[in-house]
């Protein structure tokens, strides 16, 4: 399992925020995902992002969000009312 640190160019050594730590770790528990979101970030298509990967990402806390995507406050909304209609019962962005 990789962390942010080790994404090169993604943050500075040594300047990530342990809450930005653990708002991505959870992400890193399911194989491709981070890869997935990222790809959908600079896309703006979701068709990659899985079920499972889905279902961690609607558990993230939205205070999580605007840390993980500073440059785009409308991307995590976007992906979790689209995760909304893969995964039946999932919570849609209010």
């Amino acid at each position: 399992m990789k962390n942010p640190q080790a994404i090169p160019g993604l943050f500075p050594p040594g300047l990530v925020p342990i809450d930005l730590v653990k708002c991505w770790s959870s992400l890193f528990t399911v194989q491709g995902c981070v890869l997935a979101i990222s790809n959908s970030f600079f896309s703006g298509k979701f068709e990659n992002v899985e079920a499972a990967c889905c279902k961690v990402f609607s558990t993230l806390d939205a205070n999580c969000w605007p840390h993980m995507f500073p440059l785009n406050p409308f991307f995590p909304p976007l992906l979790k009312d689209n995760c909304a209609r893969i995964i039946p019962n999932s919570p849609a962005h209010n």
